[in-house]
């Protein structure tokens, strides 16, 4: 699964107008979004869509909350959405068939939490990043009536596996960006996107137990030598 992330950029960084500039939208008026290094459920993050209205960037909430749902349920919050099943599950299979619920997470990273080989010590918190540290997009789907969204994950490539056996799906080049927006392809179309980003183009490195609280969103969340912000 994928619990939390970082898009660690200011508005103001020349690699966040790249990207937005890549995908055909203007920034956002609001640093809202960005300088995030412990993003979690619930919150609202920084997404990437396109519908009627054009593309453009939402603030959507992490947690997908169906239409039926009612509002924002804890017990409805669907946080990641399987890539195997999405084309089958009564959830998602109506959201990926149509490019106007389908939506980007602009990202940078990524936590999992790797077992320590003595049951009696923590888990310990690992960033995912691509290798050259640029930013990129996660595939998602969302729902404009409820401003919510969730991340599609995969199997674990080889750099991931050892940690956990899924990761978030990851896509780097602005070719998969425009393809996962574009109305004119299908889910069966759109599924061939749902896979695990090549081990060559990740990395991993030790971050900081920090993390584990929501409370602390800061550059202290990657400097893993350091036990407190």
């Amino acid at each position: 699964m994928c619990g939390r992330y970082s898009n660690t950029g200011s508005r103001a960084d020349e690699l966040q107008r790249r990207i937005a500039d890549r995908l055909g939208v203007p920034l956002p008026a609001s640093d809202r979004g960005f300088e995030r290094f412990n993003i979690a459920p619930t919150q609202e993050v920084l997404a990437a869509v396109e519908d009627e209205r054009g593309r453009r960037m939402e603030e959507l909430r992490w947690g997908l909350v169906p239409d039926w749902a009612g509002g924002a349920k804890p017990a409805f919050l669907m946080i990641n959405a399987r890539a195997e099943t999405v084309l089958e599950r009564p959830a998602y299979r109506d959201l990926v068939a149509r490019a106007r619920h389908r939506c980007l997470l602009l990202a940078d990273g990524w936590y999992e939490w790797q077992k320590p080989e003595d049951p009696r010590q923590p888990r310990r918190p690992v960033h995912f990043s691509l290798a050259g540290g640029e930013p990129f997009c996660f595939a998602g789907l969302w729902s404009a009536a409820t401003s919510s969204c969730t991340i599609l994950t995969c199997a674990a490539n080889e750099v991931a596996r050892p940690i956990h056996d899924r990761m978030p799906v990851v896509l780097a080049d602005p070719a998969g960006w425009d393809a996962w927006l574009d109305p004119r392809l299908d889910g069966v179309a759109v599924s061939e996107l749902l896979v695990p980003a090549p081990a060559g183009d990740l990395s991993a490195r030790p971050a900081n137990p920090a993390v584990n609280s929501v409370a602390n969103d800061g550059p202290g969340c990657l400097q893993a030598e350091l036990t407190l912000l």
